[in-house]
């Protein structure tokens, strides 16, 4: 196996990516080596930073068991695969293991930087779809990175933030100024302070003056804020001063939300000097999607469509479209 797809294999293990959309054929096109099975075992199952941060175990345990099936597959029909040990040891470890009500997922990024999320393997978990990583999130965090330089130097505030993987793709690749990350359930809220605390341990900051805003957390540059849609108005977006850009992913997906949100835009335009919303969104229904847009064209005179980067960084199912707008005056 050459180092290109170990690093493909490794990325698409360590976040947890569906295992039915692995392309098993390829990585196993030719045999595997005891080396080579050793070197995929430390990078995958047996990697370190498990150790600390583990992905759920099912998960683990059904990965090493598609590894196993391939080996013995290519040794039935071959004669010619030994495999390792050490592959047949760590799945017993693995099928005795409990699990830990602590799942995590890693995000590995093309400059080697690494961002860990602690995450919901649920769709909607206690209440709130935000204790997990969505695909328009990943979508948009390749967009940043691609436009990264359209970041520098800029205050950017991010709203429906969820578990944080989009502002922290933007603190570790971007210069920009400062970072707000924003949310709005409680539980939301807690998970977004600790992955930011994970993955930012610089805590040189500047004392936070705010007389309305509540401030969760500040590592290096980015600051955790509780703050729900309708609560903007110009007391608070005085406290927030001025702000360049507003990001959101998956935040358009529910019609009642529309006027809230809205509501916000506006405010963050005329009372933060707001020049550009950049939104990413799942087209589960074009309907909901084609009605926000018409409304926003109502408050903006630019609602443009961007293109979206190839899969570089991260990776995500294809099988739904994403699409990412800007929206400006």
């Amino acid at each position: 196996m050459n180092e290109q797809k170990l690093e493909k294999i490794t990325k698409q293990f360590m976040c947890a990516f569906p295992l039915s959309l692995f392309d098993w054929q390829d990585i196993f096109e030719s045999i595997l080596n005891e080396n080579e099975q050793e070197e995929l075992l430390n990078r995958t199952v047996k990697s370190k930073l498990l150790q600390k941060y583990p992905i759920q175990l099912n998960y683990q345990k059904l990965f090493l068991k598609h590894v196993i099936n391939k080996l013995e597959s290519s040794q039935n029909s071959l004669q010619e695969t030994v495999i390792h040990d050490g592959v047949y040891e760590v799945y017993g470890h693995l099928v005795a293991a409990v699990d830990s009500f602590k799942n995590y997922k890693h995000y590995y990024l093309n400059d080697c930087n690494i961002i860990t999320l602690k995450e919901s393997n649920n769709l909607i978990s206690q209440g709130t779809t935000g204790l997990r990583t969505w695909q328009a999130s990943l979508a948009l965090s390749e967009w940043i990175i691609y436009n990264k330089d359209q970041f520098n130097e800029k205050i950017v505030l991010e709203l429906g933030s969820g578990i944080g993987l989009t502002g922290l793709v933007l603190s570790k690749t971007c210069e920009a100024k400062q970072i707000y990350l924003t949310d709005c359930h409680e539980t939301v809220l807690e998970n977004l302070r600790e992955n930011t605390e994970i993955n930012l341990v610089d805590t040189s900051s500047t004392v936070d003056n705010y007389k309305f805003l509540k401030v969760l957390c500040t590592r290096k540059n980015v600051s955790v804020f509780n703050l729900p849609w309708e609560d903007f108005d110009m007391e608070i977006c005085k406290d927030l001063g001025n702000i360049d850009v507003v990001i959101g992913a998956d935040i358009i997906y529910d019609k009642d939300l529309f006027q809230s949100l809205l509501n916000a835009m506006r405010r963050l335009k005329e009372f933060c000097g707001v020049k550009k919303f950049i939104f990413s969104c799942t087209e589960r229904n074009v309907e909901t999607l084609e009605g926000f847009l018409h409304l926003a064209r109502q408050s903006f005179q630019h609602v443009e469509q961007e293109t979206i980067p190839d899969q570089s960084n991260f990776i995500w199912p294809t099988d739904t479209p994403i699409r990412i707008f800007t929206f400006r005056d």
